[in-house]
């Protein structure tokens, strides 16, 4: 079956920003969320959220049976993105639980240099964005939720520039932001909190909407721009 119509499915990406930017309390007002608490940072927001989870093993369940139905959620946020890679880079180098003096680290895991970081896009690539995928494909949004770091960008002409994106593991940010339909930067101006989803000289940011201007930090706002028609151009 070859497909002709454009289709508004869930939405799925990535906000980010600075420690009390407010990205928790943003995921907490989406339609129906469930926040995966994967950082134990979301106690203070009044939600419907998971217990802390702090290894792999206890956040996959609940992937698992969220990504399987029969629930009432319309969005799922994973809070925050970059806590839970940690937790799968964890799992990987075989150190779940334990004590960081204890760790051995990635590249020395899987019988080798370089093996364990393998092994780490495995788990992303082949387990969490296709499970993150069903709940999009179910009609469930899925919003990850990250924090803010300074990363070296080499343009389309070959220059390299400093900008704020999501922290997010270095062999993994590109495949996660392309993944993605949407990256937003949460940005302060004056007493206010705005969403940035175009990319600046500063800021990693994209939207697959058609999305020019910058929004409250709201999530109706960012709904209502998703959903709008993008004003086509008249043929000269």
């Amino acid at each position: 079956m070859i497909l002709t119509q454009s289709n508004l499915r869930a939405p799925k990406g990535i906000i980010y920003g600075s420690p009390g930017s407010g990205k928790t309390t943003f995921g907490a007002s989406a339609d129906r969320p469930l926040i995966v608490d994967c950082e134990n940072g979301a106690a203070h927001v009044q939600c419907h959220r998971t217990p802390y989870l702090a290894s792999w093993p206890e956040i996959v369940p609940w992937l698992d049976g969220l990504a399987a139905g029969g629930h009432e959620y319309q969005t799922v946020v994973i809070d925050s993105i970059d806590w839970l890679l940690r937790r799968i880079e964890e799992h990987v180098a075989g150190v779940d639980g334990t004590p960081t003096g204890m760790k051995q680290t990635l590249n020395r895991s899987h019988g080798g240099y370089g093996n364990g970081r393998q092994v780490l896009k495995n788990y992303v690539y082949q387990y969490l964005l296709s499970v993150l995928d069903r709940l999009v494909n179910s009609g469930v949004a899925v919003l990850l939720l990250a924090h803010a770091a300074r990363r070296s960008i080499t343009t389309i002409d070959g220059i390299e520039l400093e900008k704020s994106a999501p922290e997010i593991h270095p062999d993994l940010a590109n495949t996660m932001i392309e993944w993605s339909d949407f990256v937003g930067a949460i940005r302060l101006v004056g007493q206010n909190r705005e969403l940035v989803l175009c990319e600046t000289p500063q800021l990693v940011a994209k939207n697959r909407y058609g999305i020019v201007e910058s929004l409250p930090l709201s999530w109706p706002a960012l709904v209502a721009a998703i959903t709008s028609p993008v004003p086509q151009s008249k043929e000269i």
